[in-house]
C-alpha cells in the first residue's frame, strides 16, 4: 500500500468511527442487537478446536515447529517448505537402563529422510544415494521409476492452515516403530565379528513416551522414554533416546574419490550412464567440510596456512576427572599438525561443555563430543555418521569408557615393565598415565576425522629403528597413530635411560600424509575426475616410502603377516625373542612389581593373565607366516607393478614354524613354580598355545596358500609334499629321534593326531542322542584354532570395522574380511591326512617297544588304538 492509500484509508476509518460515535445510545444499541449472527465454517470451528487443544503444549521453534501437549502427544507444524528437502534422522541413546547393547551418547542408526505430502496424510520417504545418474543423461527418467522413494511412514494430517500442515507423530518417537528401535536385531556379520545378542525386550506402552522436543534452525530433537520387559522379569529394560532431524546441506560438500592406498572411510556409489557399457561403482571418502573463508581463498590456494570457514571442534565431556581432561584436549589438538600439512590452522579444537548455556546439548548432534562413559567396559571408541550423498561428516562422537585405564595400564605394564620402572605399580603416576591417554584420545579422533586403522604402518620400521633414541624421538613406535602399535615391547633394559621413546607419536608422518590427502583443496579442480590426477601423483611420490604405505585391517583371520595388530617392526620373529624377553623378566618380578599386599590374588591374577595374552600375542603375531601372502595394492600400467598377492617364501616360512615349535617347547616360563598355586587354571593359557601351534602347520587353508605358492614358483616357494614333510617332522621330532615324550611333547603330537582325524573324514559320526555332555560342547583343535584367529583379530578398540559410518546403508570402508577362505580341496587333503595317520601309528608301532618311559609307552599304544578306530570307521 502506498502512503496516499494509507491515508484515504486512515481518513474513511476516522470518517466512520465520528459518525458512529454522533449516534444517540439508543440507536447504537438498537443497531448492535439487529446485527445477524454470523456462523463459522466447519474449517474454521475445526481449526480453533485443534488451536485449542495445543494451548497448553510446550511450543519450540525453529526449523518447523513443534508442539508436546500435556497429555505426551506431539505434533510437528510442517509448512510447505520442509516438504522435498532431504534431511537426515539421527537415532541416538541418551540414557539407559542396561548396557549390553549401547551406551549413553552412542548412536545407534542414522538414515536419508523426505517429507512429502497429500490432502491426507504426511509421509516420511527414504531417498537412495548409492545409486546415482547424471540429471542430463536421457536413461534419467527410468531410472528415476526404477528407484523410486519408499515410504517408511505415514501420518494423518489432523489440521491444515495457511500453507502448514500438524501432524501427531507420538507413535513414531515413543511407540514401537522398528525402524528407530534401540532393539538389536540379528545380524549374523556382526555375531561373527565377535558381537553379542542382543537383549530381548516386548515393548511396554504404559512406560513409554515422548519426554521433550526442541526445535532448533537447523535440526529438531526429540527425546522418547521406551520401556521393555525382558524374559527376566525382575530386569526390565528402560532406555532414553533422542532422536534427531537434522537438514543437510543445499549445496552439498564436493566429493572426493576414495583410493584404497589411502585409509579413508567411504561411501559406495553405483553410476547409471548412457555412456558405459554398464554400471560403474566407485567411492566416496567421508571428511569434514573444511574450506577457507571467502576473502582469504586466494592466500590459501597461494600455499599460506588459513583458518577454515568452520572449526571442527570437539566438547569434552563435563564427567572426566580433572586430571584427564588436558589429556584428552592434547590429544584432540595433535591433529592441527596434520591438518596445517593441509592448509588450515587451528582447524580443530577442544573445549569443555559449556556452562549455564540452554542451546547447548550433547546430544544435540550440532556438536561432536568426548563422551565419559561409566561402564565396566575397558574401550574406547569413535564413530561418525556422514552425509551419504557426499562423505560429509556431519557429526563425531567418542565414546570413553571408564575402564580404559585399566586397558592402557595393562598395555603399559605388560609391553615395558621390563625396562620402565615408573610403571611397576598398580596406580601409574599421572605424567604416564597422561601419555598413554593422548594417544587414545588421537587414535578416536582419527576415526572421527575420517581415517581408517592402518595396521601396515608399523611394519615399516625396523628394529633397529625402535632402538634408536633419535629415531624413536621423532617417530615413536609407528608412522600412524591408527595403527595398533601401542608402546615399545621391543626397546631392551637400558634403553629408556639411552633416551629410546616407548610410546606412540603424537601424529605420525602417515597421518599428515593421509589428512593432506583427503582434505587439502586442489585449485582449478572443479570435479573429482579433475582432482584425481593431482591425488594419484601424492600417492605416486610415496610409493617407494613404506612409512606412506597403508595397510587394510584383517577380521576373521590373518593371512598377511606384514598387516597385523598390536606388533611392531618388520620382523616379528626377532621381535618376538626381543619382546619375550621381557616378559620373563616381569614374570620373574609379577608380585614385587604388580603386587598390592593385604589384597586377594584376583588382582595380580588379572596381570598374569595379562602377561599370557600378551605372549599370545607375539606368538600369533607369527602364524601368518605359515601360508601367509603379502597383499599390495597394485595398478594396471604401472611401472614395476609387481604381484597383488606375493607368497611368503619358503626360508622365512621355515624359519617361522622353527620359531613357533620352539615356543610351544619350551613356553614352560608361563606357570612359575611360584605361582602356579596361586591363580585358577594357570596352564590353560601354554596348554592351548601349544595347541594353536600345531594347528596352524596343518590348517587347511594355510595348506591351499602354501600348495599356490609352490606351484607359482616351486624353487622360491615351499612345494606342499615338502611343506608337509617338514612340519610333520617337526612336531613328531622327539618321537623320530626315540626320547620319551614329555607333557609338552605329548599335547603337541595329540594336537596334530586331531587336526588329522578331523580332516581325514574318517572319525564315524556318533548319533546325537548317543552324546556325552563333554561331546556335545567339545571342540576340535581345527575349530579352536579358527576361533581363535578370528577373535585375535578383534579389535580391542571396538572402532575398527563399524568404524565410523552409523547410517543404514552401512560401512563400505577397505578391510579384509577373511571369511570362507578357500581350503585345500578334500579329494587332495583327505587322502593326505590319512596317509600322515597311517604313517604316525607305523611310527609309534616302531618307537613302542625301544622306549623305556611308561608315560610315552601308553601314550603310543592308546594312539596306536585310537588311530586303528579311526580308519576302521569305528
Amino acid at each position: 500500500m502506498n502512503p496516499k492509500s494509507a491515508n484515504y484509508a486512515i481518513a474513511a476509518f476516522l470518517a466512520i468511527g465520528a459518525l458512529c460515535s454522533s449516534q444517540p445510545a439508543e440507536a447504537k444499541k438498537k443497531k448492535k442487537t439487529e446485527l445477524p449472527k454470523t456462523e463459522l465454517s466447519q474449517e474454521a470451528k475445526d481449526s480453533v478446536a485443534f488451536h485449542k487443544k495445543l494451548k497448553d503444549a510446550s511450543v519450540t521453534r525453529g526449523m518447523f515447529n513443534t508442539y508436546l501437549d500435556n497429555k505426551g502427544k506431539l505434533y510437528f507444524e510442517i509448512p510447505d517448505s520442509v516438504l522435498g528437502k532431504t534431511y537426515m534422522l539421527v537415532n541416538r541413546v541418551n540414557s539407559l537402563s542396561q548396557t549390553n547393547d549401547w551406551v549413553a551418547g552412542q548412536v545407534v542408526s542414522s538414515r536419508l529422510i523426505r517429507f512429502s505430502r497429500n490432502d491426507n496424510n504426511l509421509f516420511i520417504t527414504l531417498p537412495q544415494s548409492t545409486s546415482v545418474v547424471k540429471d542430463d543423461d536421457p536413461i534419467r527418467a527410468s531410472f528415476d521409476l526404477n528407484f523410486a522413494e519408499p515410504i517408511l511412514k505415514s501420518f494423518k494430517i489432523d489440521h491444515k492452515s495457511n500453507g502448514k500442515i500438524y501432524v501427531d507423530v507420538t507413535s513414531f518417537f515413543a511407540g514401537n516403530e522398528k525402524s528407530i528401535s534401540p532393539i538389536k536385531e540379528a545380524n549374523p556379520l556382526s555375531k561373527l565379528l565377535g558381537g553379542k545378542d542382543g537383549i530381548k525386550g516386548t515393548y511396554y506402552a504404559d512406560g513409554s513416551g515422548v519426554i521433550s522436543a526442541k526445535s532448533f534452525p537447523q535440526n529438531v530433537e526429540i527425546k522418547s522414554r521406551l520401556a521393555y520387559t525382558t524374559p527376566t522379569a525382575a530386569n526390565p529394560y528402560t532406555v532414553t533416546m533422542s532422536r534427531n532431524i537434522v537438514q543437510l546441506p543445499d549445496d552439498p560438500m564436493p566429493v572426493r574419490f576414495h583410493d584404497k592406498r589411502v585409509g579413508f572411510f567411504s561411501e559406495y556409489k553405483n553410476l547409471y550412464s548412457s555412456k558405459l557399457d554398464g554400471t560403474k561403482t566407485y567411492e566416496i571418502i567421508n571428511r569434514h567440510r573444511l574450506e577457507p573463508k571467502d576473502e582469504d581463498r586466494e592466500a590459501y590456494f597461494a600455499g599460506k596456512l588459513v583458518e577454515p570457514k568452520k572449526k571442527i571442534v570437539f566438547y569434552v565431556d563435563s564427567a572426566f576427572p580433572e586430571k584427564w581432561r588436558p589429556a584428552v584436549k592434547e590429544g584432540i589438538e595433535y591433529w592441527n599438525t596434520a591438518f596445517e600439512a593441509a592448509g588450515f590452522k587451528n582447524a580443530i579444537e577442544a573445549r569443555d561443555y559449556p556452562k549455564n548455556d540452554p542451546d547447548f546439548d550433547p546430544d544435540d548432534i550440532r556438536y561432536s563430543c568426548i563422551r565419559y562413559c561409566v561402564t565396566p567396559t575397558a574401550n574406547a571408541m569413535g564413530p561418525s555418521y556422514a552425509d551419504p550423498r557426499t562423505g560429509e561428516i556431519l557429526g563425531a562422537d567418542v565414546i570413553w569408557y571408564h575402564n580404559i585405564l585399566n586397558l592402557v595400564h595393562n598395555w603399559r605394564f605388560t609391553q615395558t615393565g621390563a625396562v620402565d620402572p615408573r610403571v611397576r605399580k598398580p596406580v601409574f603416576d599421572d605424567d604416564v598415565m597422561h601419555e598413554s591417554l593422548t594417544y587414545v584420545a588421537a587414535h578416536e579422533i582419527g576415526h572421527c576425522l575420517g581415517l581408517m586403522h592402518n595396521m601396515g604402518a608399523s611394519h615399516s620400521f625396523t628394529l633397529d629403528n625402535l632402538r634408536d633414541p633419535a629415531f624413536t624421538q621423532k617417530h615413536g613406535t609407528t608412522p600412524s597413530i591408527m595403527d595398533y602399535a601401542r608402546n615399545n615391547f621391543v626397546a631392551q633394559p637400558g634403553d629408556l635411560e639411552r633416551g629410546v621413546r616407548l610410546t606412540p607419536p603424537p601424529v605420525g608422518v602417515y597421518d599428515i600424509y593421509a589428512i593432506n590427502w583427503g582434505y587439502r583443496l586442489i585449485p582449478g579442480a572443479d570435479t573429482p575426475e579433475a582432482e584425481k590426477p593431482t591425488l594419484d601423483r601424492w600417492i605416486a611420490e610415496k610409493a617407494n616410502d613404506p612409512m606412506y604405505e597403508f595397510g587394510a585391517q584383517q577380521f576373521l583371520g590373518l593371512v598377511d603377516p606384514t598387516d597385523q595388530t598390536e606388533d611392531l617392526g618388520n620382523d616379528h620373529i626377532k621381535a618376538g625373542d626381543m619382546a619375550i624377553s621381557n616378559l620373563k623378566i616381569i614374570m620373574n618380578n609379577l608380585e614385587d612389581w604388580a603386587g598390592e599386599p593385604g589384597e586377594d590374588f584376583e588382582p595380580l591374577s588379572d596381570k598374569y593373565k595379562a602377561m599370557c595374552q600378551q605372549y599370545l600375542r607375539h606368538v600369533g603375531h607369527v602364524y601368518p607366516y605359515i601360508g601367509g601372502v603379502e597383499f599390495k595394492e597394485i595398478r594396471q600400467g604401472a611401472k614395476d607393478n609387481g604381484m597383488q598377492r606375493n607368497f611368503i617364501p619358503k626360508a622365512k616360512q621355515r624359519e617361522a614354524m622353527k620359531w613357533l615349535l620352539n615356543q610351544a617347547r619350551t613356553s614352560d616360563w608361563m606357570v612359575p613354580a611360584k605361582l602356579i598355586a596361586k591363580f585358577e587354571e594357570p596352564y590353560q593359557f601354554r596348554d592351548k598355545m601349544q595347541r594353536n601351534v600345531v594347528a596352524c602347520l596343518f590348517i587347511s587353508t594355510n595348506l591351499q596358500r602354501i600348495k599356490e605358492g609352490g606351484e607359482l614358483d616351486p624353487k622360491l616357494n615351499y612345494t606342499l609334499p615338502e611343506y608337509i614333510a617338514e612340519a610333520y617332522d617337526g612336531v613328531f621330532e622327539a618321537t623320530k629321534k626315540g626320547k620319551a615324550l614329555n607333557a609338552t611333547e605329548r599335547n603337541m603330537q595329540q594336537a596334530a593326531i586331531d587336526v588329522m582325524t578331523t580332516y581325514s573324514g574318517l572319525k564315524p559320526k556318533v548319533a546325537k542322542s548317543s552324546r556325552s555332555f563333554a561331546e556335545e560342547d567339545s571342540m576340535t583343535v581345527v575349530d579352536e584354532f579358527a576361533e581363535f584367529m578370528a577373535l585375535s583379530t578383534l579389535p580391542e578398540f571396538p572402532c575398527g570395522f563399524s568404524a565410523c559410518q552409523a547410517h543404514e546403508d552401512g560401512d563400505h570402508s577397505f578391510f579384509r574380511l577373511l571369511l570362507n577362505q578357500t581350503p585345500l580341496p578334500t579329494t587332495e587333503l583327505r587322502p593326505m591326512m590319512t596317509s600322515l595317520l597311517r604313517k604316525t601309528q607305523n611310527l609309534y608301532k616302531t618307537r613302542r617297544a625301544s622306549v623305556a618311559d611308561t608315560a610315552t609307552r601308553d601314550f603310543y599304544d592308546y594312539q596306536i588304538l585310537a588311530i586303528e578306530r579311526t580308519l576302521n570307521g569305528k
